[in-house]
C-alpha cells in the first residue's frame, strides 16, 4: 500500500464521522418526547418557552435525519476515495471523493463538524500534492567488469 496515510487520515475522518453524526441521529430518533423534555429540553430551554416543547422535538428529530442523510453520503464518499487510492491507482478520483466527504460533513453538519472535515480536505491534499517514491531498483549485471 503506497499511500498508507491518505488511507489512515481518511478513515480517522470517516470513523470520526461516524461516532458524532451517527451517534447523534441514533440518539435523538430513538428518543421517546417524555424523555426529550426531562434531559435535552431544560439544556435548549434558554429564549424557548415551555409551549414549544413538541415544535422543538420535531426540529431535534428532522436534524437528526439530516445527519444520518449526511452519514450515508461522507461514508460513501471516504469508501469509493478509498479503494480509488490502493495501490496508488487514482489519486486524483480519491482527492475528489475525499472533497466531496469534507463539503458534505461540513454543510450537512451546518458548520459544526468542521475538525472532521478538515480531516477530508487534508487527505484530499496529499492525494493531489504528495508524490510517492518508487522502491529503489537494484539492477544487477551479469557482465564482468
Amino acid at each position: 500500500m503506497k499511500r498508507k496515510w491518505e488511507v489512515i487520515i481518511g478513515l480517522i475522518g470517516a470513523i470520526l464521522c461516524v461516532i458524532m453524526l451517527g451517534g447523534f441521529s441514533l440518539t435523538m430518533t430513538t428518543m421517546e418526547e417524555g424523555t426529550f423534555a426531562k434531559s435535552v429540553f431544560p439544556i435548549l430551554q434558554e429564549g424557548v418557552s415551555i409551549h414549544d416543547l413538541s415544535q422543538s422535538f420535531e426540529a431535534m428529530k428532522a436534524i437528526a435525519v439530516w445527519f444520518g442523510i449526511t452519514l450515508l453520503i461522507v461514508l460513501i464518499s471516504a469508501v469509493i476515495a478509498t479503494l480509488s487510492i490502493l495501490k496508488n491507482k487514482f489519486p486524483k478520483r480519491a482527492a475528489l471523493f475525499f472533497s466531496l466527504a469534507g463539503l458534505a460533513t461540513l454543510i450537512g453538519t451546518q458548520m459544526i463538524a468542521f475538525p472532521i472535515a478538515f480531516f477530508f480536505f487534508v487527505t484530499s491534499g496529499l492525494c493531489l500534492f504528495r508524490k510517492v517514491r518508487d522502491e529503489e531498483i537494484v539492477y544487477v549485471s551479469n557482465k564482468n567488469s
